[in-house]
């Protein structure tokens, strides 16, 4: 079972006494996903949230033809699934494990017990439904109006950006390039053309999986470009 400790160490839970959080303890189930399963698909029920142990969640939405397109990608000490809150809401953005991953599941309805007797927890999960939707919201508008560099620049930033706080330069890409695609809402060949172009003008290094950002302030221009190409 997880520890009050550890549950403490997620920021939804952040804050809340142990008294509280040794009645939320023993409402979590342990589960597996191996690379590639499903968490939920978007038209599901909302009816479980995930709290990450391990591994990567990506979380994605579909079009009209079943597109899946990348919004995010989740790791550890990372809530998955809250923002479906509501009795009988439907999810409109589906999860699925980005390479094997473990997680601890509790009910919508038990969640929803807690947040009505903790208001600590009902604040802590304001904050998480509010960043969840500025996230959603911000990759939409970068695929609607950033060009392919624009959005390009948008993921690294995001992917090298550890806290709120602090920023490192280089990064272990967890994605292929197909991936590196369908986050970006493009295909392979104007992506690889677009690395390229990137790495001729100074603003990145790319070896195998490997990014060296070299000119952040460079990528965050282009980055906030109204253009889409």
């Amino acid at each position: 079972m997880l520890t009050s400790e550890q549950l403490r160490l997620y920021p939804l839970f952040a804050g809340l006494s142990d008294a509280e959080l040794e009645q939320i303890t023993p409402r979590l189930v342990k589960r597996t996903f191996a690379k590639g399963a499903y968490l939920f698909h978007p038209g599901n029920p909302g009816l479980s949230i995930y709290l990450i142990e391990s591994g990567l969640v990506r979380e994605f939405f579909t079009n009209t033809r079943g597109e899946e397109f990348m919004l995010y990608l989740f790791g550890p000490r990372s809530v998955v699934g809250l923002p479906v809150l509501q009795v009988g809401q439907i999810r409109m953005v589906g999860a699925a494990a980005h390479e094997d991953t473990v997680v601890w599941v509790i009910s919508q309805e038990d969640m929803l017990r807690f947040i009505q007797r903790f208001p600590k927890l009902l604040f802590n999960a304001y904050l998480d439904v509010t960043e969840s939707l500025r996230l959603v919201g911000s990759q939409t508008q970068a695929l609607l109006f950033l060009s392919l560099n624009g959005r390009l620049a948008n993921l690294f930033l995001h992917l090298t950006r550890k806290d709120k706080n602090e920023n490192v330069d280089e990064i272990e890409l967890p994605l292929s390039q197909a991936e590196v695609a369908s986050w970006v809402g493009a295909s392979r060949g104007p992506v690889n053309r677009a690395l390229n172009k990137m790495q001729a003008q100074g603003l990145i290094r790319v070896s195998g999986k490997k990014i060296v950002l070299l000119d952040r302030e460079g990528l965050a221009r282009m980055a906030e470009g109204p253009t889409r190409a």
